[in-house]
Formats: structure tokens, C-alpha cells, sequence
């Protein structure tokens, strides 16, 4: 049939349009399938890793060496000590460990088991610091060299301490040395570390005995190491996103095509009922028209998927080494190949069939004038609009005739703006982490942790230090804990503000963190129950105070008050604030890390952040760009006779384009407005359901700044496409719509 060529004529004729659609149905599903693919591979090769290589159920550090054997028989697990200490070099810490053999069993990714004078080291730290096989470092003043890259399964995650956000392999590393070596190069071990694998019936009596007999300094559940969980979250949240981002993009771009489709059988309405006329029957104009939907289907899903398989690769590789991740086997998940492929599918077949098949109820007389003229022969008339001098009434009213184009462009720019905005929010709160935390709040530069409480006479505190206490606890009712600090009542160490600035005096009572007081939903006079992990004994402390700090789930009392409360005796501290650096023996060491070492972190993280703002902000402008261009284009191509009629009556091209698409700006705005408060709620609802059941919160704040160069970029984005859409004006000759209308 020669009909079938109609199909390609059109898109040819209108390439710019139909190429639009054709992108964003491949964004959607390159982004399905590179998510899907890449995610699945990385689940597939975690759970590998995590069993064969015997990732642990929890550790624990005492300050004395335990009895593994007693353990073992009475609560029926398999422990294994772990020796570990930090290697402090002039621009990194190397946190060196035995090698394990039982739990949490190194996969060897380059190279082989060390063997005397050598030590494995960590893929992100090696590659940082374009180590090689054979390159040599120098720990506790003798040179190891580097016999191999290792994965550990409970160091996915690799940060220095509970509390970092992102991994800074420029600064933290970790090595793995054999275990006599180990002994023979560091004489003393101040505090004890042990892995264990199985489940323990009752976790309190466990700590308890710990407690009792080898004094627990820290105990940690695998469903609480932030070494292994952050990488669970942040692939399942991954996972999660996936498909409804897919599905807007595809629901987008299926509304459009229902617009296109619709707008190319008005303007065929002719050729239409002529062919229907001379007997072609409605089966043969419906498969003509489908070919529509069938090209853009299988060009932008064809190439979307290649390039979703193409990319998700390299993409996994980037969030394996993000996390420190093996890849112990390559797969292809074919089901979300086909996943990808029938998702458009059904959209834009649907899409496609909506919009045609309302046409074959019109008689052939009605086909051959043209629905346009049937349905929207003149512009909506509302009185209100009349008020208005003649341009902004023409704007109003096919705005208002189009509303439906209108909302979809309004949503895709909350879309954009809640995109845009993810990624200034999780920037603005680093920064504020920074500003608030470590500058105006946390005053000390050095922090020390001792391996047991007492009054320490052996340590000579100076003018410039100032002793604490700490004790971690289960919030009842709740999976999450607080960390309590007891400290001096008139601290020039830690300094805490209320809402509005005003310092809080630090006294008896209790004094918690915003992000934890939002978490659990409490204020001010409110009373909180918790659970000491240690010992299990149970307290209802009052909240005197919230404290404007953006990060922590952290609690704030008075040094002696606190002992008191907690039965330490009066003077006793298990650690140390100080502006300077202090000389404490190594064997009472537990940790220490000095403030610029934290800053740095989160400095090196929010560079990280940059990059993915840029991704983001990149994506939110592309889509932006194509659904303003195709919407403001299919709107142009609809109204070129009353361009042309303007035209021939005076009009300029810039009032006639704010006639046909002034509209457009209001939509705009009314997107942009409505996406700042609802990225708020987004971000607000993201971030309380990633952490509700780990030991971390955070403040989300969006500056001024923030939302400014989202908007501005926006704006330019919105103006090109706007600039582009305008060339049709200039391209509209009335001479041309005179001849249309005497043929």
C-alpha cells in the first residue's frame, strides 16, 4: 500500500519533533535498564562475596583479650580475633589488620597472600595512590611491599570512622599484614578486636558478659555497621528509584506522542477520509497510523537499551569501586532487557491507539473538514480574559486552551526542579554540616579515645584540653541509638545553640541533636527511654533542649552529672577534647583523629557530590530542554494559519510568539515554585526513610544560593528551547498559508 510510506514522510517532515519523543522514550529506557542491569549485577556479585567469603553477624573491641574458647561454647558462635592498629603517615592513615582466616576472608582481586615483609592493600586506596604490585610502604618505620589488591566483606564501605559520610581513599586505607608480623612490629595492642559469625539468642546477656569480664569498649551488629549497611541502603534505594523515574519519563513521553499523534491526524484529516473514501477500510488506516508509535518505539527503545547494556559496565564498575566491591562474576539480566523493551510499549501503543481511535467515530463528511475546525473552530471564550488588551487575551486563551500541554510542561519542570534540587540539597547540607559542626560547634582540634574510664592520674591534662565521657544506647521503641557525651558544664570545647542561636547551658539534663529530635518526632520536655548497649540497664531521661547541630544522633550532659547518672565514679573520663596535640601513651589509646582530618573528609565528599550534582543537573536539563522544545513546537505547528494571518495583519514575530506561546512562561514559574517546597518534602521523606533504622541523621537545608542557580539554569534551558521554537515562526510565510487556503 502507498499509505505506508505516510508514516515516514511525516516524521521525516517534522524530524526535530518526532526525534524529540524518540530521545526521552531512550532516556527512559537506558536509564531502566542501566540501573536495573548494573544494580542486579552488583546485588548478585554482594551476596557472592558476602557468603562465600564469610561476611561477619558483628565485632566487638574490649579493653582486655577475651576467653574465645569460653565464648564459643556458651554462646555457641565462632569468634576470631582481629589485631588491628592505625599507621599514622604525613597525608593518610593506613588502618592495618591481621588477616583474617575464619570470618570476613580477604578476596584477592591482583597478586597473591603476603608473605613476610609484605601486606595486601585496598583496590581504592591503591588506585588513589597509583600503587603496583611491588611498590613499597613504609609501616612502623620498616618497608612492606604491596604483594596484592584485597576486599574484605565487612570493609565495603571503606571509612575511617562510624560517623564519615563518604570514603576519602586519598586519606584512609586499609592493609592487611600477617598476623606473627603484625605482633612483632607493633609490640602493643591497647584494645582488642574481634569478628563473630552465627546468631547469639540473647544479644543483651552477651554484652553483659563482655562487659563483665573484659570490659566492652564498643560492640557492633552487622545490621549497624555503616561499613556494611550504607552500601545495602544505597544499592536498595538505587533499585527503588528505578522504575518510577523510568515511568515518569515514559508517561511523559507518551502524553506527548498522544498530542503528536492527535495533532498529525488533524492535519491529515483530509488524506485520511479520501483514503477512507476510496475503500481502504479502518484496519488499514489504523495499522498505518500505528507505525507511528511502532518507530518511535523501536528506535528510542532499541537505542536506549543498547546503550543502557552498553553503559551499565562501566556504571557498575564505578559504584563497585565507590563501595569497594569484588566482581566475582560477570551476568546480563536478561528479564530487565525485556522489562526495558515492553515498558514503552505498552505506554506508547496506548498512547498511540487513544489517539487515533476516536477519529473513525467521525462520519467521512467530518474526517474531511477536520476535527480542529469541529471541535475548536474559535478560541474558548471567558469573560474574565476579556479585561486584558488583546495580545495577553490571546495568551490566556490558548493557554487555557491547551491546558492539558500546559500542566505536562508545569510537571516536567517540578520534575527537573525536585532533580536539580536533590543534589544542591545533599551539597547545601555538607556544607552546613561543615559551617555548623566543626567550626561553630566543635571547637577542639584533636579528639582522643581512651581504652577504659577512671580518672586517668597518670594523664596530665593541659589548660587547652578538657576530659569526657561517652555511652552509647538503644532508643526504646525504635532501631536507633544515641550516643551520650558527658562534658564540662561550661565547655569551651563543644558549644551548643538553640534554634534561634541563643547558647544552651549544658547542665543535668539532656540536651539532643536536631536531626535525631525530627527522627523521633519529640521536643523539647519530652521523655526519652533508653537502653545502655552495654550493660542492658534501663533509663527515661528528659529532653531539656533540642540543638540546632544539622548532623549526629548524639546527646549532650554534664560531666559529673553524667557519671552520677551512669555510675562511673566522680573524675572519671574515657576521653579527651584539646586544641593541641597531647602526649598520651599508646597502650591507653582506644582511637584519636584530629578535627581537620574529619573537615577534610567531608570536604573530599562534597567534591564528590559536585560531579553527581553535575550528572544530575545535566539529566534535568536535557529532559527540561525536550519536553519545552516538542510541547512548544506541536503548539507552533497547530496555529501556523493564524501565524500567517497575524502576520499578514501587522503583528511582529515577538508579539505573535507571545500570543501563541506566552502561556508557556506562567507554566514555568508556576513548575519552578511548586518544585522547590515539593523537593523539600521529597528530600525530607528520602532521607527519614534511609535512616530510620541506622545510627545517622542529618539536617537537609537548601540555601538561597541553591535554589537561585536552579533556577537560573533552568531559565537558560527554558529560553534555548524557546529560541528554537521561534525559528518556526520566522519559517511561517503568509503567502504560503494564502495558497493553502485557495487550493
Amino acid at each position: 500500500m502507498v499509505i505506508k510510506k505516510i508514516p515516514l514522510r511525516v516524521i521525516k517532515r517534522e524530524f526535530l519533533q518526532f526525534f524529540s519523543i524518540m530521545l526521552l522514550v531512550a532516556i527512559a529506557t537506558m536509564t531502566y535498564t542501566l540501573f536495573a542491569a548494573s544494580m542486579q549485577d552488583i546485588d548478585y556479585n554482594y551476596e557472592m562475596f558476602k557468603n562465600k567469603y564469610n561476611q561477619e553477624d558483628g565485632n566487638f573491641i574490649t579493653a582486655k583479650e577475651v576467653d574465645i574458647k569460653l565464648l564459643q561454647e556458651k554462646f555457641k558462635i565462632n569468634v576470631e580475633q582481629r589485631l588491628f592498629t592505625d599507621v599514622q603517615h604525613d597525608h593518610f592513615t593506613l588502618r592495618v589488620f591481621s588477616v583474617p582466616k575464619e570470618i570476613n576472608k580477604p578476596y584477592i582481586e591482583k597478586g597473591r597472600m603476603p608473605s613476610k615483609d609484605e601486606i595486601l592493600i585496598d583496590p581504592a586506596f591503591y588506585k588513589k595512590h597509583n600503587l603496583k604490585i611491588g611498590s613499597v610502604l613504609t609501616i612502623g618505620r620498616e618497608n612492606f611491599k604491596v604483594s596484592g589488591i584485597a576486599y574484605l566483606p565487612d570493609y565495603i564501605y571503606i571509612i575511617k570512622n562510624d560517623q564519615d559520610l563518604l570514603p576519602d581513599p586519598e586519606h584512609f586505607g586499609f592493609a592487611l599484614m600477617n598476623e606473627d608480623e603484625m605482633r612483632r612490629l607493633f609490640n602493643i595492642f591497647p584494645v582488642h578486636y574481634y569478628c563473630f559469625k552465627g546468631k547469639v539468642e540473647n544479644i543483651d546477656k552477651f554484652k553483659e558478659f563482655l562487659n563483665s569480664n573484659w570490659g566492652l569498649l564498643k560492640f557492633v551488629q552487622r545490621d549497624q555497621n555503616p561499613r556494611i549497611m550504607y552500601t545495602e541502603i544505597k544499592v536498595k534505594n538505587a533499585k527503588n528509584i528505578t522504575l518510577p523515574l523510568s515511568l515518569f519519563i515514559i508517561l511523559v513521553s507518551s502524553f506527548i506522542l498522544f498530542i503528536v499523534m492527535r495533532r498529525v491526524i488533524n492535519t491529515m484529516h483530509a488524506e485520511i477520509g479520501t483514503i477512507y473514501s476510496m475503500g481502504y477500510t479502518q484496519k488499514d488506516v489504523l495499522k498505518v497510523f500505528m507505525r507511528f508509535p511502532l518507530y518511535i518505539w523501536l528506535f528510542g527503545s532499541i537505542f536506549g537499551v543498547v546503550l543502557g547494556v552498553i553503559e551499565a559496565s562501566p556504571f557498575a564498575q564505578f559504584y563497585r569501586s565507590y563501595f569497594t566491591l569484588p566482581k566475582i562474576k560477570s551476568i546480563l539480566p536478561w528479564q530487565h532487557v525485556f522489562v526495558a523493551m515492553l515498558l514503552p510499549a505498552i505506554f506508547i501503543f496506548l498512547s498511540g491507539y487513544l489517539a487515533i481511535k476516536n477519529f473513525f467515530k467521525l462520519t467521512i463528511v467530518q474526517m474531511l473538514r477536520g476535527v480542529d475546525e469541529i471541535k475548536f473552530g474559535k478560541l474558548p471564550s471567558i469573560k474574565f480574559f476579556d479585561r486584558f488588551e488583546f495580545g495577553t487575551r490571546i495568551m490566556l486563551k490558548y493557554g487555557w486552551r491547551h491546558i492539558g500541554r500546559e500542566l505536562i510542561l508545569a510537571v516536567g519542570i517540578i520534575f527537573s526542579t525536585i532533580l536539580m534540587m536533590y543534589g544542591m540539597t545533599a551539597k547545601d547540607s555538607i556544607i552546613t554540616a561543615i559551617e555548623r559542626t566543626y567550626e561553630k560547634n566543635f571547637k577542639y582540634n584533636y579528639l582522643y579515645s581512651l581504652n577504659s574510664s577512671s580518672a586517668h592520674p597518670e594523664i596530665k591534662l593541659k589548660a587547652t584540653s578538657e576530659p569526657y565521657n561517652i555511652l552509647s544506647f538503644d532508643i526504646e521503641g525504635t532501631k536507633l541509638s544515641i550516643t551520650v557525651y558527658g562534658i564540662k558544664s561550661n565547655s569551651d570545647m563543644i558549644k551548643l545553640y538553640d534554634e534561634k542561636g541563643k547558647e544552651i547551658s549544658v547542665s543535668s539534663e539532656l540536651i539532643i541533636t536536631k536531626p535525631l529530635a525530627s527522627k523521633l518526632g519529640i521536643g523539647e520536655g519530652d521523655k526519652i527511654k533508653l537502653k545502655n548497649k552495654f550493660t542492658g540497664k534501663e533509663y527515661t531521661l528528659k529532653v531539656k533542649k533540642v540543638a540546632n547541630l544539622p548532623v549526629g544522633n548524639n546527646g549532650y550532659m554534664e560531666l559529673e552529672s553524667f557519671n552520677k547518672l551512669f555510675g562511673y565514679s566522680s573524675g572519671g573520663y574515657i576521653g579527651i577534647f584539646s586544641k593541641e596535640k597531647l602526649e598520651i601513651p599508646q597502650s591507653l589509646i582506644f582511637e584519636s583523629y584530629t578535627k581537620s582530618e574529619l573537615v577534610n573528609t567531608i570536604k573530599a565528599s562534597a567534591g564528590d557530590l559536585s560531579k553527581t550534582i553535575g550528572v544530575m543537573a545535566l539529566i534535568a536539563a536535557i529532559l527540561a530542554l525536550l519536553i519545552v522544545y516538542v510541547l512548544s513546537t506541536l503548539t507552533l505547528n497547530e496555529n501556523k494559519k493564524n501565524i500567517g494571518i497575524l502576520k499578514m495583519l501587522g503583528h511582529s514575530e515577538r508579539s505573535i510568539f507571545k500570543m501563541i506561546l506566552g502561556f508557556n512562561y506562567i507554566s514555568f514559574f508556576i513548575g519552578f515554585v511548586a518544585g522547590i517546597p515539593l523537593s523539600k518534602i521529597t528530600m525530607d521523606g528520602l532521607m527519614s526513610t534511609v535512616t530510620k533504622d541506622i545510627d545517622f541523621a542529618m539536617s537537609l537545608d537548601l540555601s538561597v544560593q541553591s535554589v537561585l542557580s536552579t533556577f537560573v539554569i533552568l531559565l537558560l534551558v527554558f529560553l534555548i528551547s524557546r529560541f528554537l521554537a521561534r525559528q518556526k515562526i520566522a519559517r511561517v510565510m503568509p503567502v504560503e498559508i494564502l495558497k493553502g487556503q485557495l487550493d
